[in-house]
């Protein structure tokens, strides 16, 4: 079993933190965008315009990790953690007139400009915990980017009302 965490649920998204209970140094984070448009082409390129005109809604799954987690993880496990990410999605009020795609984010290459070593180990960690928790916030940070991006606002500016997986 893994460990889902959801980290943000405004209007139209949410951002989950996903931990592999076996393997904690995996840093994944997700992102649930509902764009509230139709899909594109440019969506999933891999989509025929007669599959993406049946549907009235696109939703975007956008996994951000440090890893390329299709060939880091034997096959089974990654089935077991797009069936789990994927779950969310299945339970939304507007699922089944919605195109769902889940697009995977490497960020292999983390700018280390901006990371400076503390010295105080006891506080901060050593050299390796404390590049560890600055790939996790490079990581997340850009899937909030990306949700801004999506939405075209500031998360700050979103309103945390009824998400579309709501009830109404």
């Amino acid at each position: 079993m893994d460990n889902l965490t959801r980290i943000l649920r405004v209007r139209d998204a949410e951002i989950w933190a996903y931990e592999f209970l076996d393997n904690k140094d995996i840093i994944v984070y997700f992102s649930i965008t509902d764009l509230n448009r139709k899909a594109t082409i440019h969506d999933n390129p891999l989509a025929t315009q007669e599959e993406l005109d049946e549907r009235n809604n696109y939703i975007s799954m956008d996994v951000h990790s440090h890893l390329d987690l299709k060939k880091t993880l034997a096959e089974d496990i990654f089935d077991d953690f797009i069936t789990n990410i994927s779950a969310l999605v299945e339970h939304m009020h507007d699922f089944h007139n919605a195109h769902v795609f889940i697009h995977m984010h490497v960020h292999d290459k983390i700018e280390l400009t901006d990371f400076q070593l503390e010295k105080d180990e006891e506080m901060h960690g050593d050299e390796k915990e404390q590049l560890y928790t600055f790939k996790r916030l490079w990581i997340q940070q850009a899937c909030f980017q990306l949700v801004e991006q999506q939405l075209n606002r500031k998360i700050t500016d979103m309103s945390n009302s009824r998400f579309c997986q709501d009830l109404k």
